[in-house]
């Protein structure tokens, strides 16, 4: 395996080192895990018998799941049409917050 990652190492640098087989097992999973498969499939995948160990070390969302998580809690900022709470006037804002 050492070998053959040194020769792929020389187009994409930025390959970890040392690479060993559980780490294409880890990486593929969690991509897998990344594109919308089931956490289940995955697991079964695996041979675990216990989804909660695919939990543990597979299911590490991207930061565009964690954004589109954060969009479905917020229909507001998701549709682009937030209303500031506040006015964009600093003598109306200090007034409001009693220091005028």
């Amino acid at each position: 395996m050492k070998k053959y990652a040194d020769i792929v190492r020389k187009d994409h640098p930025d390959l970890p080192n040392p690479v060993y087989p559980h780490m294409l097992r880890r990486t593929r999973r969690t991509y897998l895990y990344r594109d919308g498969v089931a956490i289940e499939t995955i697991a079964v995948a695996m041979g675990h018998s216990s989804i909660q160990t695919t939990k543990d070390h597979y299911a590490f969302p991207s930061l565009e799941q964690k954004r589109k998580a954060m969009e479905i809690g917020n229909p507001v900022i998701s549709s682009g049409n937030e209303v500031p709470e506040w006015p964009d006037d600093e003598d109306e804002f200090a007034r409001l917050c009693g220091l005028r």
